[in-house]
């Protein structure tokens, strides 16, 4: 091969390889955007059931004056 057809080469291999990470990067882009949205989910579903348990302990504490109260 000549000098310039192994450059040639190469640089066909460089612009190859540029475009297939340039994909891969896309994709574990997309993909840390949808964990970060799920963990986003999750994190507001924790402040939810801490709600939850706080009312839950509320009620069981009115429930039992109620009955203390009979």
């Amino acid at each position: 091969m000549e000098k310039e057809q192994i450059v040639n080469f190469r640089k066909e291999i460089t612009e190859k390889n540029h475009k297939e990470l340039i994909v891969s990067l896309e994709l574990e882009r997309k993909m840390f955007q949808k964990e970060l949205s799920l963990q986003e989910t999750m994190s507001e579903r924790i402040e939810v059931r801490k709600d939850l348990k706080k009312c839950e302990e509320k009620i069981k504490e009115l429930t039992e004056q109620i009955k203390k109260g009979k």
